[in-house]
């Protein structure tokens, strides 16, 4: 895959800001889902002028008035050239679907590899923490524990395949435990249960331990969140 970045996103990334990272909305959101003031400067989370939006996007979502962006680290050094939002307010699509996130129309998902553990996931043996979502990947690796994450319950392979994606070949799996961790609706929604199954089948296929991890349906108050 390229690593030539979409010149929007490099100029995003690679440009110092005059003002704040993130507006007090954005970073108030990240620091609801548990994320530390370190991990959000580290991972170069920032808010994206709202003009650049649908030039990140390649399409102009109406409904969405700010946004931040999510940059996806590359493990062989950078950012990957895959653009992931978190669009404020969120919305109901057409199809009657809560949209928190948007990328562009037609991309295949990434794998999520946050740095603060990144050297853990491509090097040793130490259990894997595979987990649907990237705050929710960024939580976990803030424990020490090494993280990837997944877009989606169908954000591990692309379409028409079962296969792993190609961002999993840096990743050593065979003998290795691997815990699951599937949004909490894993019991009650069949389809999440069904992308759940099929994923920890494909990492199987690669050797890998996988034990699926259940978390609870509902969050306590003050807990991270998604």
């Amino acid at each position: 895959m390229s690593r030539r970045l979409n010149r929007y996103l490099d100029v995003l990334l690679n440009t110092r800001p005059t003002g704040d990272l993130l507006e007090p909305e954005h970073l108030a959101d990240l620091r609801r889902s548990g994320l530390s003031d370190e991990t959000i400067a580290r991972q170069v989370i920032r808010s994206v002028p709202r003009r650049m939006v649908p030039r990140l996007l390649g399409f102009d979502p109406q409904e969405v008035t700010s946004a931040y962006v999510l940059p996806f680290p590359d493990p062989r050094g950078g950012w990957m050239n895959h653009v992931r939002l978190k669009v404020f307010p969120s919305f109901v699509d057409r199809r009657d679907r809560t949209v928190k996130y948007l990328g562009p129309r037609g991309a295949p998902p990434r794998v999520f590899f946050p740095l603060a553990t990144l050297g853990a996931v491509i090097v040793g043996d130490a259990a894997l923490w595979v987990v649907e979502g990237v705050k929710k990947a960024l939580a976990v690796a803030q424990l020490g524990l090494p993280a990837v994450g997944f877009e989606g319950i169908e954000g591990w392979h692309v379409g028409g395949s079962r296969d792993l994606l190609p961002d999993f070949a840096v990743v050593p799996l065979r003998g290795r435990v691997v815990e699951l961790v599937p949004d909490g609706d894993v019991r009650t929604n069949p389809n999440v249960e069904r992308g759940a199954l099929r994923f920890a089948e494909a990492l199987q296929a690669r050797g890998g331990r996988v034990r699926i991890v259940i978390l609870p349906t509902a969050i306590p108050r003050g807990r991270a969140s998604a």
